[in-house]
């Protein structure tokens, strides 16, 4: 008989050192979604202890990022919360690069966890060529054998669903290191490019950055108020790219020109069209480049 199914069979099936270990590590995750971690993790394809040691040295590393202060924390002004939390930030030097390390680290860490359950290579090609062909993960592992790698993947959106297919078929065709390529690629998209929260909150400390350097040079200069909301405009947009600036000026406005547009129509200083302002924005950052390169 096989022992599996008939430990299935228990009332209260014994669980396995993973299952103890996650239950430690993730006492909050979902009992379903643990349980099909377990599966994953118990079944014949990680049957290797190493990997199964090395995931959980990752797990525990990601578990114990998640519950550390970020280090901005400590130099906040008491009393900060979720409201002014955008504008303290803005007094705080470095407070944007420190916050892009933190979810780099992050990233780095959840890259680590793909790298030690990656799949065998495959020997035969033509199951190479059927998986990374697949017109998504759901065709490329079927409903049967990938029912516990899916559970995971129906949350992804599908431009990132599509490089984790990529890198899961550069495993398993034994090319790790474009794999890992992309996975790094993936992580990084999930905690920094399409994290929302995240950039949101980047974009609001760039904007009270912005205010706060007008508010300075208006009050140095004795400009006029009907000149702050230009200054306030062409500030944020500089802030954006003194954050991260591009050796392409061109390509950090086409880049950074959507969230400048809103940011301009929010103060009520709206460029006269979409042309003329990504022109604009293109002249600033070339200017801004040159006095980079000075």
């Amino acid at each position: 008989m096989n022992l599996k199914k008939e430990s299935n069979l228990q009332t209260k099936p014994q669980k396995s050192e993973v299952g103890n270990q996650l239950d430690e590590l993730l006492s909050a995750m979902p009992e379903a979604l643990k349980t099909q971690l377990v599966n994953m993790l118990d079944s014949p394809e990680y049957a290797n202890q190493n990997q199964k040691a090395d995931f959980l040295a990752s797990l525990q590393s990601f578990d114990m990022l998640t519950q550390k202060d970020s280090a901005v924390r400590p130099l906040l002004p008491e009393g900060t919360n979720e409201e002014s939390l955008a504008k303290a930030l803005s007094k705080v030097d470095d407070s944007q690069s420190i916050l892009e390390t933190e979810q780099l680290e992050g990233a780095e860490i959840f890259t680590s966890l793909f790298e030690s359950i990656a799949a065998e290579p495959c020997d035969d090609i033509n199951e190479i060529r059927r998986f990374a062909n697949a017109a998504n993960l759901h065709e490329a592992f079927g409903e049967e054998e990938g029912s516990e790698a899916l559970t995971f993947l129906n949350a992804i959106p599908e431009d990132s669903a599509e490089l984790i297919h990529g890198a899961i078929a550069c495993q398993i065709a034994g090319m790790p290191k474009q794999a890992n390529l992309l996975f790094e690629i993936f992580a990084k998209r999930q905690f920094v490019d399409a994290n929302k929260g995240y950039q949101s909150l980047q974009t609001e400390v760039t904007k009270h950055k912005g205010a706060i350097e007008v508010a300075s040079q208006n009050s140095k200069k004795g400009q006029q108020t009907r000149h702050m909301k230009n200054n306030l405009r062409r500030e944020f947009a500089l802030n954006l790219y003194r954050t991260k600036p591009y050796k392409n000026p061109k390509q950090a406005t086409e880049k950074y020109f959507p969230k400048i547009n809103q940011y301009a129509n929010e103060i009520g200083h709206q460029f006269t069209s979409e042309y003329q302002g990504f022109q604009t924005v293109y002249r600033w950052f070339l200017s801004e480049n040159r006095k980079q390169s000075v």
